[in-house]
């Protein structure tokens, strides 16, 4: 039962009827969010340097801010397209199962 199980999932993945893309989008968005993060942190963390200043702290709060805000969005975009594909999938199956 087990050996179907796996071997029906590994047909699905390489008969394209199941993604692997949105799995990966949310391990690719969690390495995003570490490396915005870091990003701001490292940018705030130079403002105290000779070089930097206030405005260099404003713009790490800014990029953090708006780094993970566009970063969701456009993980957020990618998951959207799968989903819709899931829809019309659904929708598909409906009308054929009515005729």
């Amino acid at each position: 039962m087990v050996q179907k199980d796996i071997f029906m999932a590994i047909k699905d993945l390489l008969g394209f009827e199941k993604f692997l893309t949105p799995v990966l989008v949310k391990i690719v968005y969690w390495l995003g969010v570490i490396g915005v993060i870091g990003s701001a942190i490292v940018t705030f963390a130079t403002a105290f340097s000779q070089t930097g200043g206030a405005s260099q702290m404003i713009g790490a709060i800014l990029m953090l801010i708006g780094g993970l805000i566009v970063w969701r969005v456009l993980c957020e975009s990618t998951i959207l397209i799968f989903r819709i594909y899931d829809r019309l999938t659904e929708i598909r199956d409906q009308g054929r199962a009515q005729r």
